[in-house]
Protein backbone atom coordinates (compact mmCIF):
# COMPACT_ATOMS: atom_id res chain seq x y z
CA UNK A 1 0.00 0.00 0.00
CA UNK A 2 1.16 3.54 -0.77
CA UNK A 3 0.18 6.85 0.77
CA UNK A 4 -2.03 7.77 -2.18
CA UNK A 5 -3.99 4.53 -1.66
CA UNK A 6 -5.31 5.78 1.68
CA UNK A 7 -8.58 7.42 0.70
CA UNK A 8 -10.50 6.90 3.92
CA UNK A 9 -9.69 6.72 7.63
CA UNK A 10 -11.59 4.72 10.21
CA UNK A 11 -11.53 5.81 13.85
CA UNK A 12 -12.91 3.33 16.38
CA UNK A 13 -14.10 5.08 19.52
CA UNK A 14 -15.62 8.56 19.72
CA UNK A 15 -14.41 9.49 23.18
CA UNK A 16 -12.03 12.33 23.99
CA UNK A 17 -9.12 10.81 22.03
CA UNK A 18 -11.07 9.43 19.08
CA UNK A 19 -12.73 12.72 18.21
CA UNK A 20 -9.38 14.51 18.24
CA UNK A 21 -7.88 11.87 15.95
CA UNK A 22 -10.85 12.14 13.59
CA UNK A 23 -10.67 15.95 13.51
CA UNK A 24 -7.00 15.89 12.54
CA UNK A 25 -7.58 13.70 9.50
CA UNK A 26 -10.65 15.68 8.44
CA UNK A 27 -8.72 18.96 8.65
CA UNK A 28 -6.18 17.42 6.27
CA UNK A 29 -8.93 16.73 3.72
CA UNK A 30 -9.30 12.98 4.32
CA UNK A 31 -12.77 11.41 4.77
CA UNK A 32 -13.24 9.81 8.21
CA UNK A 33 -15.62 7.11 9.39
CA UNK A 34 -16.02 7.67 13.14
CA UNK A 35 -17.57 4.63 14.80
CA UNK A 36 -18.76 3.75 18.27
CA UNK A 37 -21.06 1.24 19.90
CA UNK A 38 -22.95 4.06 21.65
CA UNK A 39 -25.13 6.51 19.73
CA UNK A 40 -25.14 8.86 22.73
CA UNK A 41 -21.34 9.01 22.96
CA UNK A 42 -21.08 9.39 19.18
CA UNK A 43 -23.48 12.35 19.14
CA UNK A 44 -21.65 14.00 22.03
CA UNK A 45 -18.36 13.48 20.20
CA UNK A 46 -19.61 15.12 17.01
CA UNK A 47 -20.89 18.07 19.04
CA UNK A 48 -17.48 18.45 20.66
CA UNK A 49 -15.75 18.34 17.25
CA UNK A 50 -18.00 21.20 16.13
CA UNK A 51 -16.93 23.21 19.16
CA UNK A 52 -13.26 22.37 18.63
CA UNK A 53 -13.38 23.54 15.02
CA UNK A 54 -15.01 26.77 16.08
CA UNK A 55 -12.09 27.49 18.41
CA UNK A 56 -9.58 26.60 15.69
CA UNK A 57 -11.28 29.09 13.39
CA UNK A 58 -11.07 31.81 16.05
CA UNK A 59 -7.30 31.36 16.18
CA UNK A 60 -6.87 31.32 12.40
CA UNK A 61 -5.78 27.68 12.40
CA UNK A 62 -8.16 26.45 9.68
CA UNK A 63 -7.86 26.73 5.91
CA UNK A 64 -11.51 25.85 5.35
CA UNK A 65 -14.90 26.52 6.84
CA UNK A 66 -15.56 24.36 9.93
CA UNK A 67 -18.73 22.92 8.36
CA UNK A 68 -16.75 21.68 5.36
CA UNK A 69 -14.26 19.92 7.62
CA UNK A 70 -16.97 18.44 9.82
CA UNK A 71 -18.79 17.14 6.72
CA UNK A 72 -15.84 14.81 6.05
CA UNK A 73 -16.57 12.95 9.30
CA UNK A 74 -19.30 10.32 9.02
CA UNK A 75 -20.54 9.02 12.40
CA UNK A 76 -21.67 5.39 12.52
CA UNK A 77 -22.87 3.07 15.28
CA UNK A 78 -21.29 -0.29 14.45
CA UNK A 79 -18.87 -2.94 15.63
CA UNK A 80 -18.61 -4.56 12.21
CA UNK A 81 -14.95 -4.35 11.25
CA UNK A 82 -15.73 -5.67 7.78
CA UNK A 83 -17.95 -2.65 7.14
CA UNK A 84 -15.23 -0.31 8.40
CA UNK A 85 -12.52 -1.98 6.28
CA UNK A 86 -14.69 -1.75 3.16
CA UNK A 87 -14.61 2.04 3.44
CA UNK A 88 -11.21 2.63 5.05
CA UNK A 89 -7.68 1.43 4.35
CA UNK A 90 -6.19 2.88 7.55
CA UNK A 91 -7.95 2.40 10.88
CA UNK A 92 -7.09 3.92 14.26
CA UNK A 93 -8.36 2.29 17.43
CA UNK A 94 -9.07 4.74 20.27
CA UNK A 95 -11.04 2.64 22.75
CA UNK A 96 -10.46 2.35 26.53
CA UNK A 97 -7.05 1.10 27.71
CA UNK A 98 -8.19 -2.48 28.34
CA UNK A 99 -6.06 -5.14 26.65
CA UNK A 100 -8.87 -7.64 26.13
CA UNK A 101 -11.02 -5.05 24.35
CA UNK A 102 -8.19 -4.06 22.05
CA UNK A 103 -7.33 -7.67 21.23
CA UNK A 104 -11.01 -8.30 20.45
CA UNK A 105 -10.94 -5.57 17.82
CA UNK A 106 -7.51 -6.35 16.38
CA UNK A 107 -8.28 -10.05 16.09
CA UNK A 108 -10.91 -9.15 13.49
CA UNK A 109 -8.13 -8.15 11.10
CA UNK A 110 -7.49 -11.79 10.22
CA UNK A 111 -11.00 -12.03 8.73
CA UNK A 112 -10.40 -9.15 6.30
CA UNK A 113 -9.06 -9.88 2.80
CA UNK A 114 -8.54 -6.22 1.90
CA UNK A 115 -5.17 -4.69 2.79
CA UNK A 116 -5.80 -2.55 5.87
CA UNK A 117 -3.39 -1.02 8.35
CA UNK A 118 -4.70 -1.10 11.90
CA UNK A 119 -3.17 1.35 14.38
CA UNK A 120 -3.65 1.41 18.14
CA UNK A 121 -3.69 4.60 20.17
CA UNK A 122 -2.68 2.60 23.24
CA UNK A 123 -0.80 4.64 25.80
CA UNK A 124 0.85 1.76 27.65
CA UNK A 125 0.54 -1.64 25.94
CA UNK A 126 3.16 -2.86 23.49
CA UNK A 127 2.06 -3.74 19.98
CA UNK A 128 3.30 -7.30 20.52
CA UNK A 129 0.97 -7.68 23.51
CA UNK A 130 -1.99 -6.46 21.45
CA UNK A 131 -1.18 -8.46 18.31
CA UNK A 132 -0.05 -11.76 19.93
CA UNK A 133 -1.52 -14.68 17.98
CA UNK A 134 -2.90 -12.52 15.16
CA UNK A 135 -1.82 -13.76 11.73
CA UNK A 136 -1.77 -10.35 10.08
CA UNK A 137 0.26 -8.71 12.84
CA UNK A 138 2.55 -7.20 10.20
CA UNK A 139 -0.23 -4.66 9.53
CA UNK A 140 -0.59 -3.60 13.17
CA UNK A 141 1.23 -0.53 14.44
CA UNK A 142 1.16 1.66 17.52
CA UNK A 143 0.14 5.29 16.98
CA UNK A 144 0.20 7.14 20.28
CA UNK A 145 -1.50 10.54 20.27
CA UNK A 146 -1.42 12.95 23.21
CA UNK A 147 -4.46 14.53 24.80
CA UNK A 148 -5.94 16.72 23.36
CA UNK A 149 -5.18 14.82 20.16
CA UNK A 150 -6.47 17.57 17.85
CA UNK A 151 -4.01 20.09 19.32
CA UNK A 152 -0.80 18.38 20.49
CA UNK A 153 1.48 17.99 17.42
CA UNK A 154 3.51 14.93 18.48
CA UNK A 155 2.59 11.30 17.84
CA UNK A 156 4.69 8.28 18.76
CA UNK A 157 4.91 5.47 16.20
CA UNK A 158 5.91 2.15 17.73
CA UNK A 159 6.05 -1.36 16.36
CA UNK A 160 5.64 -4.94 17.46
CA UNK A 161 7.90 -7.88 16.69
CA UNK A 162 5.97 -8.62 13.49
CA UNK A 163 5.08 -5.10 12.33
CA UNK A 164 6.44 -4.62 8.82
CA UNK A 165 8.78 -1.78 7.89
CA UNK A 166 6.29 -0.81 5.17
CA UNK A 167 3.56 -0.36 7.80
CA UNK A 168 5.80 1.84 9.95
CA UNK A 169 6.97 4.03 7.09
CA UNK A 170 3.49 4.45 5.64
CA UNK A 171 2.18 5.46 9.05
CA UNK A 172 4.94 8.04 9.35
CA UNK A 173 4.18 9.44 5.88
CA UNK A 174 0.51 9.70 6.74
CA UNK A 175 1.24 11.59 9.97
CA UNK A 176 3.49 14.02 8.12
CA UNK A 177 0.75 14.55 5.55
CA UNK A 178 -1.75 15.65 8.19
CA UNK A 179 0.74 17.97 9.87
CA UNK A 180 1.73 15.90 12.89
CA UNK A 181 5.26 15.54 14.31
CA UNK A 182 5.88 11.77 14.26
CA UNK A 183 8.56 10.25 16.49
CA UNK A 184 9.74 6.67 15.91
CA UNK A 185 10.13 4.47 18.99
CA UNK A 186 13.07 2.31 17.96
CA UNK A 187 12.77 -0.38 20.64
CA UNK A 188 9.62 -1.97 22.02
CA UNK A 189 9.19 -0.79 25.61
CA UNK A 190 6.00 -0.32 27.68
CA UNK A 191 5.01 3.34 27.88
CA UNK A 192 7.14 4.22 24.83
CA UNK A 193 9.04 7.53 25.18
CA UNK A 194 6.89 10.34 26.53
CA UNK A 195 4.80 8.35 29.01
CA UNK A 196 7.97 6.93 30.54
CA UNK A 197 9.41 10.42 30.92
CA UNK A 198 6.20 11.92 32.27
CA UNK A 199 5.77 8.88 34.52
CA UNK A 200 9.17 9.54 36.09
CA UNK A 201 8.28 13.20 36.54
CA UNK A 202 4.86 12.32 37.97
CA UNK A 203 6.44 10.02 40.56
CA UNK A 204 8.70 12.82 41.81
CA UNK A 205 5.86 15.37 41.66
CA UNK A 206 3.64 13.10 43.76
CA UNK A 207 6.49 12.56 46.23
CA UNK A 208 6.92 16.33 46.67
CA UNK A 209 3.17 16.73 47.24
CA UNK A 210 2.98 13.79 49.65
CA UNK A 211 5.92 15.17 51.65
CA UNK A 212 4.34 18.61 51.87
CA UNK A 213 7.19 20.29 49.97
CA UNK A 214 4.78 22.16 47.69
CA UNK A 215 1.06 22.70 47.10
CA UNK A 216 -0.63 21.57 43.87
CA UNK A 217 -1.17 25.22 42.90
CA UNK A 218 2.45 26.24 43.43
CA UNK A 219 3.67 23.08 41.71
CA UNK A 220 1.69 23.97 38.58
CA UNK A 221 2.98 27.54 38.68
CA UNK A 222 6.57 26.35 39.07
CA UNK A 223 6.39 23.96 36.11
CA UNK A 224 4.51 26.33 33.80
CA UNK A 225 6.89 29.20 34.49
CA UNK A 226 10.18 27.27 34.30
CA UNK A 227 10.65 23.79 32.88
CA UNK A 228 7.41 23.82 30.91
CA UNK A 229 8.03 27.32 29.58
CA UNK A 230 11.43 26.27 28.24
CA UNK A 231 10.30 22.92 26.83
CA UNK A 232 7.73 24.58 24.59
CA UNK A 233 10.55 25.75 22.33
CA UNK A 234 13.74 24.14 23.59
CA UNK A 235 14.02 20.34 23.81
CA UNK A 236 15.70 18.73 26.85
CA UNK A 237 18.81 17.75 24.89
CA UNK A 238 19.20 21.29 23.52
CA UNK A 239 18.69 22.63 27.04
CA UNK A 240 21.35 20.28 28.40
CA UNK A 241 23.79 21.49 25.76
CA UNK A 242 22.97 25.07 26.72
CA UNK A 243 23.47 24.40 30.43
CA UNK A 244 26.64 22.43 29.80
CA UNK A 245 27.05 18.65 30.01
CA UNK A 246 29.63 19.00 32.77
CA UNK A 247 27.14 20.96 34.88
CA UNK A 248 24.41 18.44 34.04
CA UNK A 249 26.66 15.59 35.13
CA UNK A 250 27.41 17.21 38.50
CA UNK A 251 23.78 18.07 39.20
CA UNK A 252 22.68 14.54 38.24
CA UNK A 253 25.26 13.03 40.58
CA UNK A 254 23.90 15.12 43.45
CA UNK A 255 20.16 14.72 42.78
CA UNK A 256 19.61 11.25 41.30
CA UNK A 257 20.48 9.49 44.55
CA UNK A 258 17.75 11.32 46.49
CA UNK A 259 14.91 11.02 43.97
CA UNK A 260 11.85 8.93 44.72
CA UNK A 261 12.08 5.33 43.54
CA UNK A 262 8.77 3.95 44.78
CA UNK A 263 6.95 1.51 42.51
CA UNK A 264 3.35 2.10 43.60
CA UNK A 265 1.02 5.05 42.92
CA UNK A 266 0.99 7.99 45.30
CA UNK A 267 -1.14 7.37 48.43
CA UNK A 268 -2.67 10.82 47.88
CA UNK A 269 -3.91 9.86 44.40
CA UNK A 270 -5.13 6.46 45.61
CA UNK A 271 -7.12 8.16 48.36
CA UNK A 272 -8.66 10.64 45.93
CA UNK A 273 -9.68 7.83 43.58
CA UNK A 274 -11.36 6.00 46.47
CA UNK A 275 -13.29 9.17 47.27
CA UNK A 276 -14.37 9.55 43.63
CA UNK A 277 -12.29 12.68 43.11
CA UNK A 278 -11.12 11.84 39.59
CA UNK A 279 -10.48 15.31 38.19
CA UNK A 280 -12.54 17.16 35.60
CA UNK A 281 -14.70 14.10 34.84
CA UNK A 282 -16.02 14.03 38.44
CA UNK A 283 -15.92 17.76 39.16
CA UNK A 284 -13.05 17.55 41.65
CA UNK A 285 -9.46 16.35 41.67
CA UNK A 286 -6.49 18.44 42.74
CA UNK A 287 -8.76 21.40 41.92
CA UNK A 288 -12.46 21.97 42.52
CA UNK A 289 -14.50 22.35 39.29
CA UNK A 290 -17.89 22.74 40.95
CA UNK A 291 -20.38 24.79 38.94
CA UNK A 292 -18.49 24.30 35.67
CA UNK A 293 -19.43 21.99 32.82
CA UNK A 294 -16.80 19.76 31.25
CA UNK A 295 -17.35 21.64 27.98
CA UNK A 296 -16.56 24.98 29.66
CA UNK A 297 -13.42 23.58 31.25
CA UNK A 298 -12.25 21.98 27.98
CA UNK A 299 -12.86 25.23 26.09
CA UNK A 300 -10.79 27.19 28.60
CA UNK A 301 -7.88 24.73 28.49
CA UNK A 302 -8.02 24.36 24.72
CA UNK A 303 -7.97 28.12 24.28
CA UNK A 304 -4.67 28.30 26.16
CA UNK A 305 -3.23 25.40 24.17
CA UNK A 306 -4.35 26.82 20.82
CA UNK A 307 -2.42 30.02 21.47
CA UNK A 308 0.62 27.82 21.97
CA UNK A 309 -0.15 25.75 18.86
CA UNK A 310 -0.34 28.87 16.69
CA UNK A 311 3.06 29.94 17.99
CA UNK A 312 4.52 26.43 17.58
CA UNK A 313 3.46 26.29 13.94
CA UNK A 314 5.02 29.67 13.28
CA UNK A 315 8.37 28.37 14.57
CA UNK A 316 8.40 25.37 12.19
CA UNK A 317 10.37 23.26 14.68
Amino acid sequence: MKLEDIQGIGVIGSGIMGIGVAQGFAEAGIPVLLVDRSQEILEAGMKQIEGNLGLFQEFGLLNEDPDVIKSRITPSVTDDFGEIADRCSFVVEAIPEILELKREWFGKLDDIDKEVIFASNTSSFTVSAISDGIQKADRIVGLHYFNPAHIIPAVEIHRGKQTSEETVQLTKELMLKIGKKPVLVRKEVPGFIINRITGAMEREIDYLLDEGVVTPEDLDTAIRASYGFRLANLGPMEAEDMIGLDTSERVSANIFKVLSNRTEPSPSITEKVKKGELGIKSGKGWYDYSGQTSEEIASRINTRLLKQLAHFRSLDL
